[in-house]
């Protein structure tokens, strides 16, 4: 009967001997030696292919991500019906149908309206560009230079030169630009896609759960059940506040006399979507619509939407999203800024989502079995913090003291 040696791990710890030909060397002498340097390569190679093989299809994967995320949204009022004996197929046609005839009735009544005042604004854009221009002029008159450098450059504010710089940065808004047809054959197609995962989710979740090792299908299991829950109370609580921040600001406006106030309220509530700076981007617009009217109405704008988003961080935020995601505002920005240089605005629209899944991946297979201990991680960051004072040194932190709650499983 074969007996299996006893594998020393602990060994691992330990630096291997020199080499034999190394022992010639003069004292002191630090020797580097890149091992495997093939597999390295094919390393750096594999890297390389599967980075441009995601840039190629990643307008696939995040419109499938786009789609699994309005199925999530969809499957709250299914399984509200499903679960007062609706069958799951009658619930999907119901709500499906529910949702259309909302977005056409909006459309039908605000459409028009929303058409007429993107059409204005676009028109009186060089009009209102140009009395700005004269507004900083006379408010610069007390500074020569820089009344001399505006006049200079006026002729970026003239109607022609706003209409090439807008041609140029209308590509820029989205790395996939789409036509009329093209946009609207994707939108049926991501509508076809997103019915079918909600009329048929069991066979995708078993099929996703099948395909995962059995040693990580209870942490996978548990994962997606984590990142559907995470997923739908942000979205639903979302749309929420995108109602409620479009409401408030398209009224604001409109009280305070402000041209073109329904569309602003409609981007005010879309750019609630976009976490972080969608908010201050969207307030761009109405300010200077505001300031080239009436310089003193822009700063009745801004007072407007500072008080919207001060009522949104204290008020309804806490309030809606009761779910606390336990994100860090830098980390959506890192999301928000790389998937929005990628995908443009749609990929800005994904940020949340993509940080809540790399989250919840990230605890449940490496940070639940690694987890250091709280008092030493803050210990550690209160060192890293201190690293640069002169008058008091900071206390040394043993890098031991950051273990893990417990050994690793071997």
């Amino acid at each position: 009967m074969a007996t299996t040696a006893k594998t020393d791990y602990d060994a691992l710890k330990t630096p291997s001997p020199l080499r034999p030909d190394t022992d010639n060397l003069p004292p002191n002498t630090v020797r580097h030696v890149i091992a495997d340097y093939p597999r390295i390569i094919l390393f750096a190679v594999a890297v390389f292919l599967f980075l441009r093989f995601f840039e190629s299809i990643s307008q696939a994967l995040f419109l499938f991500l786009f789609a699994i995320l309005l199925a999530i949204v969809l499957n709250a009022p299914v399984r509200f019906l499903e679960a007062r004996g609706v069958k799951r197929g009658i619930s999907v046609a119901g709500v499906a149908l529910i949702l259309l005839t909302g977005i056409g009735t909006t459309l039908y009544i605000a459409g028009p309206r929303i058409a007429q005042e993107a059409v204005t604004l676009v028109q009186k854009g060089p009009e209102r560009a140009a009395r700005v221009r004269d507004n900083v002029i006379r408010q610069t008159q007390n500074y020569p230079q820089v009344a001399e450098f505006i006049e200079k450059n006026g002729s970026t504010f003239n109607s022609e030169s706003l209409a090439k710089n807008a041609t140029a940065l209308l590509p820029r808004i989205g790395r996939y630009t789409l036509g009329f047809f093209g946009a609207l054959a994707t939108g049926f197609f991501l509508f076809v896609l997103t019915l079918y995962m909600v009329a048929q989710p069991k066979p995708l979740i078993k099929g996703l759960l099948s395909a995962v090792p059995p040693a990580y299908r209870k942490e996978a299991a548990h994962a997606l059940t984590r990142i559907v829950g995470q997923l739908e109370a942000w979205a639903l609580a979302t749309l929420v506040l995108m109602v409620i921040i479009g409401v408030m600001s398209g009224v604001g406006l409109a009280l305070l006399g402000v041209p073109n106030a329904l569309l602003f309220g409609l981007i005010a509530g879309f750019g609630e979507a976009i976490p972080t700076i969608g908010p201050i981007l969207s307030a761009v617009p109405p300010f200077a619509v505001a300031v080239a009217d009436d310089p003193a109405k822009g700063g009745q704008v801004l007072v407007l939407f500072l008080v919207v988003q001060q009522l949104e961080n204290n008020l309804l935020v806490p309030w809606i999203m009761s779910r606390n995601l336990n994100l860090h505002p830098v980390s959506i920005l890192f999301f928000v800024v790389s998937l929005g240089s990628l995908l443009g605005v749609a990929g800005a629209l994904l940020a949340v989502p993509t940080a809540i899944i790399v989250k919840i991946l990230w605890e449940e297979f490496y940070l639940r079995k690694r987890a250091p201990r709280e008092d030493a991680l803050d210990a550690a960051a209160d060192a890293v913090l201190r690293a640069g004072e002169r008058t008091r040194p900071a206390r040394r932190v043993v890098p031991d003291a950051v273990e893990t709650k417990e050994q690793d499983k071997i």
